[in-house]
């Protein structure tokens, strides 16, 4: 079976602190310091659809904006979604909507997930930017974009099934060889030497593209997981070092309102407990192997009838 993935990012790819041991041993509290943690996190975040339910869930989201904008060509994007003056000038005034409908309309797409959460499965990759020193910066290693992509398509070449890998295009012009599109396609292609490299090739992705989101529904649905992942790990991150656990040996993480939504989507390995970190999710580095019951009341059993039926 072949397997479109799309992947967006969320939070900052450049170091804006500057390293102190004491960010790891002793973190400052988010109350006193959010914007540490704010400038702290980088996601990668994709939704992997099997090719032959593409259409049927793309014709879905369009209706569903039809409902709100009365045509299906609209761009919906996490950061115009919340900023007071990006929504009027995105969403508002040119479609006459209320916050109301741009609010249900979005309720919808998250309704959608939870509806197709077995067809459409969420991996996410979080670099936890505060454990990297000054001389690990200046390596592909300590590179944001570079390690978070190398994991990602580990992950993607661990499920052993052929993908195509469609990235938000994070250059204005597509050419893969230029930028931030050129550090991923050299991770890709094994050009960058980079330490934890489990796989020898990528040769379970037969192409990668770069495609501008408002061509893509599926890389719109990337964005607003994406900063939902980010959110998470901003306001609650710290947890996942595991040191509040329950009597399985799994840490308890409280969780942000969004990503409460998305969580049942993530990818996972029912063979093995339902494992999800280090699957689904990875956050890195992960020094005490963290297991989170992500998927804790997500009945995966009724998921895995409705995917065999």
């Amino acid at each position: 079976m072949l397997y479109k993935i799309f992947i967006d990012d969320s939070g900052k790819k450049e170091y804006i602190t500057p390293y102190s041991r004491d960010f790891v041993e002793n973190a400052p509290l988010f109350e006193d310091y959010e914007q540490f943690w704010r400038d702290n996190y980088f996601v990668l975040c994709g939704v992997r659809v099997a090719e032959k339910y593409l259409g049927e869930i793309n014709h879905k989201i369009n209706a569903i904006k039809k409902r709100c904008f009365s045509t299906h060509k609209v761009e919906l994007k996490s950061d115009w979604l919340r900023n007071p003056h990006q929504r009027e000038k995105h969403y508002i005034d040119p479609f006459g909507v209320t916050a109301e409908q741009l609010t249900a309309c979005v309720d919808s797409i998250y309704e959608l997930l939870y509806e197709y959460r077995e067809q459409m499965k969420l991996l996410a990759v979080v670099f936890d930017k505060r454990w990297y020193g000054d001389r690990k910066r200046q390596t592909p290693d300590g590179h944001p974009l570079s390690k978070t992509a190398q994991i990602f398509l580990e992950r993607i070449q661990y499920t052993n099934t052929y993908h195509i890998v469609v990235f938000d295009q994070m250059e204005s012009s597509l050419q893969v060889h230029k930028g931030n599109n050129g550090k991923i396609f050299r991770v890709y292609q094994n050009k960058t030497e980079m330490e934890r490299m489990y796989v020898s090739n990528f040769d379970k992705i037969a192409d990668i593209k770069f495609i501008e989101s408002k061509r893509e529904n599926f890389l719109q649905i990337a964005d607003l997981c994406a900063y939902n992942v980010y959110r998470q790990f901003v306001h609650y991150g710290r947890e996942w070092c595991g040191e509040n656990v329950d009597r399985d040996g799994k840490c308890r993480m409280n969780t942000y309102e969004y990503f409460e939504k998305i969580r049942c989507n993530f990818l996972y390995i029912p063979e093995r407990d339902n494992k999800v970190c280090g699957v689904g999710l990875t956050c890195i580095p992960d020094t005490n192997k963290t297991q989170w019951d992500v998927l804790d009341g997500c009945n995966l059993e009724q998921q895995k009838n409705s995917s065999d039926s």
